[in-house]
């Protein structure tokens, strides 16, 4: 029997996933991912908790949950195949309490199969599709949220001092307002600029409050 090769590819909006951003509390959430396509896609699923959440998409870092020893968090299935059209559930599982909000990034990606003598006919052609990244957020039993700002030479750095993440809106760096960020436990995110001002903060001025 000929072995099978998996090739990961990118989908064109084939593939989407449903609700992009969920949570999980004590127990199980689920989300549905559907085939937008007019030919069958056979997807691969996997969870990686981001070691760094709020940076932006380039800076993240990531851990496989299927790397980790003692994970907080599971998703099954790990792969299914879906005709045109139709729709199946991925389950999260919380399989362990967490003390500071978790953070996962939810990859469905399609993949093609290519068997023994097709291989060459196929990989010079082969169909591009994309996949979908979605945001899982495992929270405490108890949330608690707050924010301490601290004036730094370069403008203030941002503490969630909570145990799960602080949503900011309406901040200004410079007298201009800058798009509503999340910053997470764990991981300070600073604000360059001469004058940076949070709501309900004092305001930073030349590393002054």
């Amino acid at each position: 029997m000929a072995l099978g090769l998996f090739i990961p590819v990118a989908s064109f909006a084939a593939i989407d996933l449903m609700p992009k951003e969920v949570t999980v509390d004590a127990d199980t959430t689920s989300v549905q991912v559907v085939n937008n396509g007019d030919r069958p896609e056979y997807v691969t699923i996997a969870l990686s908790r981001l070691l760094n959440p709020g940076v932006p998409l380039q800076d993240e870092r990531v851990e496989p949950v299927a790397e980790t020893k003692h994970p907080a968090l599971y998703a099954y299935p790990f792969r299914m195949t879906l005709a045109p059209g139709q729709t199946k559930t991925i389950t999260l599982k919380a399989v362990r309490a967490v003390e500071t909000e978790a953070v996962y990034r939810l990859d469905v990606q399609p993949v093609i199969k290519v068997l023994g003598t097709e291989q060459k006919k196929t990989s010079a052609n082969v169909v591009v599709n994309l996949g979908f990244s979605g945001l899982v957020r495992q929270l405490p039993a108890k949330p608690r949220e707050s924010l301490a700002v601290e004036c730094v030479d370069e403008g203030a750095m941002l503490t969630a001092t909570g145990n799960v993440r602080v949503r900011v809106e309406g901040a200004k760096v410079g007298g201009h307002e800058i798009d509503r960020f999340n910053v997470y436990p764990g991981v300070p995110l600073p604000l360059k600029g001469h004058v940076v001002a949070i709501p309900g903060q004092p305001t930073c001025t030349g590393g002054r409050p």
